[in-house]
C-alpha cells in the first residue's frame, strides 16, 4: 500500500495536520503517518468506535449514509470518512489547524485513497 503511505504523508506537509491513519472497522491499523509522536494503535480502536456510534446515530435519525465525521476538541481537530465498507481514513490536527482547509483536504485525499479500497 505504498500509494496509501504517500498519500498519508502528504497530507502531514499541510499546516496543522499532525498524523493521518487509515483503520479497519475493526479498529486495526492499516497504514499510518505522523509529524508527532501518538499511539496510532489506541487511535485506531477508538477511531473506529467513535465512527460506529456516529453511523448509529445516523441511522436512528434516518440521515442517510455517512460523509465525515468532524470532532473538534480543545487542543485539536479530528477529521474522519468512510472508503468502501471497511476503511476509516482519519486526520489528526493541532489546536493551530484551518478547519476549513482541513476538511477540504480530507475529502480531495479521501478520493484519492478510494482507489485502494
Amino acid at each position: 500500500m505504498q500509494k496509501t503511505n504517500d498519500i498519508l504523508n502528504s497530507l502531514l506537509k499541510i499546516e496543522g495536520i499532525n498524523g493521518t491513519v487509515v483503520v479497519s472497522r475493526d479498529g486495526f491499523v492499516i497504514d499510518s503517518a505522523s509529524s508527532v509522536g501518538m499511539d496510532v494503535e489506541a487511535i485506531g480502536a477508538v477511531i473506529s468506535t467513535g465512527f460506529g456510534a456516529s453511523e448509529t446515530m445516523g441511522n436512528e435519525l434516518k440521515m442517510g449514509k455517512m460523509g465525515q465525521v468532524t470532532a473538534e476538541f480543545e487542543h485539536g481537530v479530528l477529521v474522519s470518512a468512510v472508503i468502501g465498507q471497511e476503511a476509516i481514513p482519519a486526520i489528526v490536527t493541532g489546536s493551530n489547524a484551518n478547519l476549513g482547509n482541513v476538511r477540504y483536504q480530507a475529502r480531495k485525499y479521501i478520493r484519492e485513497l478510494e482507489a485502494d479500497f
